[in-house]
């Protein structure tokens, strides 16, 4: 396949995005308002298949090019990056006819409902050789995790032993300022509710920051606060790591108005790292000098939703960092999730296909 120079870090030119789909609308403003404040990048289109919505976001983003059909960012050879933000049972065509295309994707999450569908994606990427960039894998690139993946390199936690993870959010909305939640709790758009949502963001951080692979997940889903939907909206999860970590993921649609709450903790023989963002704090313990004890650090820095990593990578600056592959591991997990809460026993993530 022929790639537009551009595509290999060939020039500093800004890179060229097409926004498709406001389903998810919690991803598409943060990722759109990262490009517009980039001299690296640009919008240069968006399209949704609610073509008012399309219209009220490209206002919002100064974006001058509005359409209703995805195929028209596809096909466009000025484009260099498809970002998908349509609901997850769409996300499997976006990303496939974009790849075809030659087009690096950044990603909603998860990739897809299912592996079979998650497959697909990985074979067009793989055959088409360009980035894949899952939005749960952005929050590597931010300065905390980054730091924290060096103390632990560096030895300065010991043995990491355990994890544990708690984030509590209220129900997601289908659109700003509506009470409805649309496509977000449709399980047949959706392969999962109140747990995958955030979930799967505290999966990736922790099989990247320990550099191990899920051997065995087990848990519980429950309908806590609104029997009436079709999904959960609490899950606990208990995730066993090859090297012998434990962490507990419990994640949750049930917080109230405005009370939205996460926290965690990783421990090791010699120190721990923990935040919580009701308190805004970030706290080590352990050996960093000249600190002694629990003290407080510098809360989590913002970062620009994994769009320099994203726009380094397209330009041969470094490489990925994260690939379609870590998005169908990380769905491989949510889903023996689900499996194990059915079963009421532990399961084992699926292998990856072979390249």
């Amino acid at each position: 396949m022929d790639f537009d120079q551009r595509s290999f870090g060939m020039t500093t030119s800004p890179i060229r995005v097409g926004i498709i789909g406001l389903d998810h609308w919690y991803w598409a403003f943060s990722f759109a308002q990262a490009t517009v404040s980039s001299s690296r990048a640009e919008i240069v289109a968006i399209a949704d298949s609610d073509f008012g919505r399309a219209q009220e976001a490209a206002k919002r983003f100064g974006v001058e090019r509005v359409t209703a059909d995805p195929r028209e960012l596809i096909e466009d050879q000025d484009i260099d990056v498809i970002a998908s933000f349509v609901s997850i049972d769409q996300n499997p065509s976006i990303c496939i006819a974009a790849a075809e295309r030659g087009k690096h994707l950044f990603s909603v999450k998860p990739m897809a409902r299912t592996l079979d569908e998650a497959t697909r994606i990985l074979d067009a990427v793989r055959r088409a050789g360009v980035i894949f960039l899952p939005a749960e894998s952005t929050s590597r690139d931010a300065a905390q995790p980054q730091q924290i993946k060096r103390w632990i390199a560096e030895g300065k936690l010991g043995r990491i032993i355990t994890a544990t993870y708690s984030q509590h959010a209220g129900l997601p909305q289908r659109w700003p300022g509506e009470s409805d939640s649309g496509w977000f709790i449709d399980p047949e758009r959706a392969p999962g509710g109140g747990w995958i949502d955030h979930a799967i963001y505290h999966i990736d951080m922790l099989r990247w920051l320990l550099d191990d692979a899920v051997q065995s997940v087990s848990g519980r889903t429950e309908q806590l606060k609104y029997p009436e939907l079709g999904m959960e909206d609490y899950g606990t999860a208990t995730i066993q790591f090859k090297s012998g970590v434990i962490a507990t993921i419990e994640v949750t649609w049930v917080a109230p108005p405005q009370g939205g709450r996460t926290s965690w903790t990783i421990i090791g023989t010699e120190g721990a790292v923990a935040f919580d963002s009701m308190a805004g704090r970030f706290s080590v313990v352990g050996d960093f000098p000249p600190f002694n004890g629990w003290v407080q650090t510098n809360p989590r820095g913002t970062f620009s939703e994994g769009l320099d990593a994203l726009v380094s990578a397209i330009q041969g600056e470094t490489t990925p960092i994260a690939t379609a592959e870590d998005a169908w591991h990380n769905l491989a997990v949510c889903l023996a999730f689900y499996d194990a809460a059915s079963a009421g026993a532990a399961r084992s993530p699926a292998a990856l296909p072979s390249a």
